[in-house]
């Protein structure tokens, strides 16, 4: 019933849209039938090039997201847990996370040259401060109660960390992930789209470019499926990754382990 109920706006969306463009109440030039652009998608994909486009981005994705990731927490972690730490870390992380990370694109062009590292950097700018945020957050808002319930049951060194530390940050970290990683996402398509001869942003430019319509909807709805599935994977991921979150008090805050 709630799978039905999540799908029953974006299935009517659909409906409306191919409604509406197949008895030509909105311009055909500029809007179509989302039945053609899955037709494309399946004809681009039967020629190759859309495949080569599609794993391109995917490649830069988790690169990028893998390194602002295993980046991102730790110092987000070491800034949350040492105050010291954190004086020196958030004047930088607070001026350069509200920067548009696709304006810096240029720069990192003119340092490492146009292609892979350039656009691998720019979507890893913007995953990274979202992480450190996020995660810092995360570490600041456990309860001090949890905290010296497990000290006092020994949690200390890397028990702190293991036992303690990461089960009562896993629900927010976890999230503060999934964000990064669209938002990474969001980045990349737009440094490919800007710089790019190859991704799917770059396609979404050689159709605007050619006028071809279809070709360009078949690119937006292709991110559009890619978030999705971001979203899903990391759905999947948290009962198996996270299995502690199943025993979550009823006000939504996790429960750390014992020592």
């Amino acid at each position: 019933m709630r799978t039905l109920q999540t799908w029953t706006i974006p299935v009517a969306v659909i409906a409306v849209w191919e409604i509406i463009t197949r008895v030509g109440l909105l311009d055909p030039r500029f809007f179509v039938p989302l039945s053609e652009v899955v037709v494309t998608i399946v004809e681009q994909l039967s020629e190759g090039r859309l495949g080569g486009d599609i794993a391109i981005t995917i490649q830069r994705l988790v690169i990028s997201f893998g390194i602002a990731a295993a980046l991102g927490v730790g110092i987000g972690i070491a800034s949350g847990v040492w105050r010291t730490f954190e004086l020196l870390i958030r004047p930088v992380t607070d001026t350069l996370y509200p920067l548009p990370k696709i304006a810096v694109l240029p720069l990192f062009i003119i340092i490492v040259g146009r292609g892979e590292i350039a656009y691998i950097l720019t979507a890893f700018a913007t995953a990274f401060f979202q992480i450190i945020i996020s995660t810092r957050s995360s570490v600041r808002d456990i309860d001090r109660e949890i905290i010296e319930a497990g000290r006092n049951f020994g949690a200390t060194g890397r028990k702190y960390v293991t036992k303690l530390l990461f089960p009562a940050i896993s629900g927010p970290l976890f999230n503060g992930l999934r964000l990064g990683m669209a938002t990474c996402l969001i980045t990349l398509i737009a440094a490919e789209f800007v710089g790019a001869e190859t991704g799917i942003g770059a396609m979404i430019r050689r159709a605007g470019q050619q006028f071809a319509v279809d070709q360009m909807y078949a690119g937006l709805v292709l991110t559009g499926v890619l978030g999705l599935l971001i979203n899903l994977v990391f759905r999947v991921l948290e009962p198996v990754l996270l299995p502690w979150q199943r025993g979550a008090s009823r006000d939504g805050r996790p429960v750390a382990t014992g020592a």
